[in-house]
């Protein structure tokens, strides 16, 4: 997918030399930003290089595109809005650019949009940030892109919409719902950092209890270990319970941003452990369990109660 060349040949030929400086700043600012918080460079590259292909092109040629391409016509009259939309068909049409995220990226870097992806994010804040740009802000918008993607694209969001709004101007709904889609993530990025291993073990016990696992407890073993700070134990009715209760428990840590280090038992010994680092779930068949007596070893530790 390197067409790079073909883009930058398209640029130099086309693009006024204002048009050229903004183009090269936000394809080394995306860059920078993919290689931070792990987007694809080279997509983030054609993302950048491609987003103003037609923010230099008359009204009413924009229009036209509008019209034929199928837009909505909120677009007529709106370069702002309509330049990489029109982009994006462009480019999967004219240029063989087929990658989904990169025309998204695309498609929605003046807006935003909910659920972007990090090379969406990416390439709508180098849009904002680079360094030809110089406008009340952006000093500050910055040095939270050092920081925080998300609180980065939030606040760029949140100063795009004071400004269209205290201008009387359209303000497109994806923006809106950007903004609320972000304020969730950052939400939910904020509630995860305040976690506490105590609180993943309880969640753990959560999840297995909403999954009818039976005989939950969770041992705290801080003070008798180094290789961890929790035990959480359960029992399943079976072999295949135990193991579908491993997907159901990796998959809520998952969407939690929390990946299991390891796994062992999956081989019918009735007994399955999932390594957290500090948190350990042990799932066992009745027998097994009574055969292990976990919590007769460790009976000297503090055991938490948990509701099923």
């Amino acid at each position: 997918m390197d067409c790079t060349s073909e883009i930058k040949q398209y640029i130099e030929n086309n693009f006024s030399e204002k048009r050229k400086v903004h183009t090269e700043g936000v394809r080394v600012t995306a860059i920078k930003l993919a290689e931070k918080y792990g987007a694809d460079p080279q997509k983030a590259e054609i993302a950048a290089l491609f987003h103003d292909m037609y923010r230099g092109v008359a009204q009413n040629t924009l229009n036209y595109y509008v019209k034929h391409l199928g837009l909505d016509s909120k677009y007529v009259d709106n370069a702002n809005l309509a330049h990489g939309k029109i982009a994006a068909i462009i480019m999967e049409r004219d240029f063989d650019i087929d990658d989904p995220d990169i025309i998204n990226a695309v498609s929605f870097h003046t807006t935003g949009r909910a659920g972007m992806s990090t090379l969406e994010k990416v390439v709508y804040l180098a849009d904002a940030i680079e360094p030809n740009r110089a406008y009340p802000g952006v000093d500050e918008l910055r040095k939270v892109a050092e920081e925080d993607l998300d609180k980065a694209c939030l606040l760029s969001l949140k100063n795009t919409a004071d400004f269209v709004r205290s201008a009387g101007k359209y303000l497109d709904n994806d923006t809106v719902l950007a903004e609320e889609y972000l304020e969730e993530v950052i939400k939910e990025k904020n509630w995860r950092e305040k976690m506490t291993n105590r609180d993943y073990a309880l969640f753990a016990a959560k999840t297995l209890s909403d999954k009818k696992a039976q005989d939950i407890i969770i041992i705290d073993i801080q003070e008798k270990a180094t290789f961890a700070d929790y035990f959480v134990i359960c029992s399943g009715t079976s072999e295949r319970q135990i193991n579908s209760l491993v997907d159901d428990v990796e998959d809520a840590f998952a969407k939690e941003g929390l990946f299991v280090k390891s796994i062992e038992g999956k081989n019918g010994s009735g007994w399955i452990l999932m390594d957290f680092g500090d948190v350990i779930v042990n799932l066992f068949t009745k027998e097994m369990r009574d055969k292990y007596s976990i919590e007769k070893v460790w009976g000297d530790c503090q055991f938490i109660e948990v509701e099923e």
